[in-house]
């Protein structure tokens, strides 16, 4: 079986809250939503499937994955966006001279971005070990 990009989009912007993306055409949406999850992807590195198996005509994964594995792949979808947030804000910071940006930025938007990755990346980190320690049937786990 296959399992579709967008099973793996809907949990992801489940996560966020972004107008931008949200005004965009579906289109370049999914395009960026795309280059997120193939980022995120490199992330996921003891995922039990062969993530590097999918097709990109048809957006999909050409294996079935579970619903942790969409969910830690939502999850380091959403520190990969952070970090196109966190560009965008630091080219922001250089464009604008320093008066300038603390008027037009929230105070500490960059801090609280980073911020705000680690702990998205920590959590996406445990997840994927309770998904490498996740046995549902010792004989599995003691097959060779």
């Amino acid at each position: 079986m296959a399992t579709p990009f967008t099973d793996v989009y809907n949990q992801f912007l489940s996560q966020i809250t972004d107008y931008d993306l949200a005004q965009m055409p579906s289109s370049s949406a999914e395009d960026n939503m795309q280059l997120w999850l193939l980022g995120a992807v490199g992330f996921f590195s003891n995922c039990k499937k062969d993530l590097s198996d999918f097709d990109l005509t048809i957006k999909q994964f050409n294996t079935d994955l579970n619903h942790m594995e969409k969910q830690i792949i939502s999850k380091f979808m959403v520190v990969v966006y952070l970090d196109t947030h966190l560009i965008k804000e630091d080219l922001m910071k250089q464009s604008l001279n320093s008066k300038d940006y603390r008027m037009y930025s929230p105070a500490n938007q960059i801090r609280a971005i980073i911020e705000l990755k680690s702990k998205i990346n920590s959590e996406a980190n445990t997840l994927m070990s309770r998904y490498s320690y996740n046995i549902h049937n010792l004989k599995d786990f003691f097959k060779k």
